[in-house]
């Protein structure tokens, strides 16, 4: 009787482990998908981004101005999502407190639907860079907890950066 209440115990300890294992190796998996998935928006967001930046820096050319920043395709550099959102983003703020120095210059007819494509692009970007470091700091908090930080190990998860969304640059562009 005593074997059958200990044998009992062990296989409720055991289909409790199982059930834990199972729930955060899922629980990883749907956040690693969640991340991968918001990983292909940012590149098709970073990718449209740079193609507005150099729609805009013609426009700013034709209206001879010197000190504009050379807005490269950085894609073909092979540099990763975060590089590339630094650069692009520093290209941003340069290229958009160029036009608020220099728009008396500057036809806006022709800017301002890329202005408007840049700031839409903008905010679809911080929305993708969220989602993804909420997801990526959810995962990078589970490897550091128990028992879910075991599931880390034996699955070999690793963690995820994450990143620092930068505010932008406050500049009057005015709507001419």
């Amino acid at each position: 009787m005593i074997y059958a209440i200990i044998v009992g115990i062990l296989l409720l300890f055991i289909f409790i482990a199982v059930i834990i294992v199972i729930f955060y190796k899922n629980k990883y998996s749907f956040l690693y998908i969640k991340v991968k998935e918001a990983d292909n928006n940012l590149d098709i967001l970073l990718q449209k981004k740079e193609a507005i930046l150099l729609k805009i820096v013609p426009v700013l050319e034709k209206a001879e101005i010197k000190d504009i920043p050379e807005v490269i395709k950085l894609k073909s550099k092979k540099v990763n999502h975060h590089d590339l959102y630094e650069e692009l983003t520093t290209m941003s703020n340069e290229i958009l407190k160029i036009i608020d120095d220099y728009e008396d210059k500057i036809d806006f007819k022709v800017l301002d639907p890329l202005i408007d494509k840049l700031n839409d692009n903008e905010n679809d970007l911080r929305a993708a860079l969220k989602y993804y470091s909420d997801n990526g700091d959810e995962i990078n908090y589970l490897a550091h907890k128990f028992p879910s930080n075991l599931i880390k190990i034996f699955s070999h998860y690793q963690d995820v950066e994450t990143y620092k969304i930068k505010k932008r640059e406050t500049l009057e562009i005015l709507k001419h």
